[in-house]
């Protein structure tokens, strides 16, 4: 059954993803043709300043530039705002939740469908929206320069973050994608409570949200304090000075093991209350 919830998930997210990202497509496919247009208009002959002093043709690119910023931004958010606030909200603690929750499945199932549809589509969106950009921009001299400069950030990798790129970048990607499913976890915890409330559902959706936010951020303030986590300088903890600096390699592997404990703590802990909330204490009224 979770199987169905998961594919019926993506027929009815994919209504908005799916044209919304056709249309990123479309815009940087415009954008680019713009692009290479205003950039091949005049030769290297021209006289010197022409184009620089047009202040039409500027304002045309400038007022361009800033329509395809706002757009990215604006994609991102909605499909923030819709994978992990509207689309739950709606489908399961609204009237639409009546029908929802008549469907012979746990609450478990319901959560376990919507997280895995909105951490894809939150990966999808990230990698086009990075897509669109070099699309846009990158040109001859962007990937000669990113030839050159890759090497030698491989190379300096280890003497910032004290281990090898092979290493570290997987566990960066790693800890990066057990903090966005936490997040979205959090988040539908912070609806399932907020809901159980007879009214002010959605400001008491916000303060949860931000109790919880402040406890995270409280814990990691206090993390880092305790063990003097600073690479630059005196290592300073709440019961040590120590003379020397905390080594990067230390400071690397703390740091993941630090936030990578903390999401799953955070994530399954947001699971179990947001299932507990769903299936105890629903408030469809």
């Amino acid at each position: 059954m979770l199987g169905k919830l998961i594919k019926h998930e993506f027929k009815a997210v994919n209504r908005l993803m799916i044209p919304m990202h056709l249309g990123l497509i479309l815009v940087t496919i415009v954008g680019r043709f713009y692009v290479q247009f205003a950039v091949n208009r005049w030769p290297s002959s021209a006289i010197d300043g022409y184009f620089t002093y047009n202040v039409w043709e500027n304002l045309i690119n400038f007022t361009l530039v800033s329509f395809y910023v706002i757009a990215l931004i604006a994609i991102y958010a909605i499909t923030n705002l819709y994978l992990l606030v509207l689309r739950p909200r709606k489908n399961l603690f609204t009237d639409e939740g009546y029908l929802t929750h008549t469907l012979p499945v746990s609450a478990s199932e319901h959560i376990f469908s919507k997280l895995l549809v909105a951490a894809v589509w939150q990966l999808i969106d990230g990698l086009m929206l990075i897509l669109s950009v070099i699309g846009m921009f990158a040109n001859q001299d962007f990937f000669e320069g990113v030839a050159t400069v890759w090497p030698e950030m491989v190379e300096s990798f280890p003497y910032v973050f004290g281990v090898s790129a092979g290493i570290g970048m997987p566990l960066f990607l790693l800890m990066a994608l057990m903090d966005m499913l936490s997040s979205i976890l959090i988040i539908y915890m912070c609806l399932a409570i907020g809901h159980s409330f007879n009214s002010y559902r959605i400001l008491a959706s916000i303060g949860v949200y931000a109790g919880v936010s402040m406890i995270t951020n409280l814990l990691s303030s206090a993390f880092m304090a305790l063990f003097g986590m600073n690479t630059y300088g005196p290592s300073i903890s709440m019961f040590l000075v120590s003379s020397s600096a905390v080594s990067a390699t230390d400071y690397f592997w703390s740091t993941f093991w630090f936030n990578s404990i903390l999401a799953v703590i955070m994530g399954v802990g947001a699971f179990l209350t947001a299932n507990y909330f769903m299936s105890k204490r629903l408030n469809l009224e």
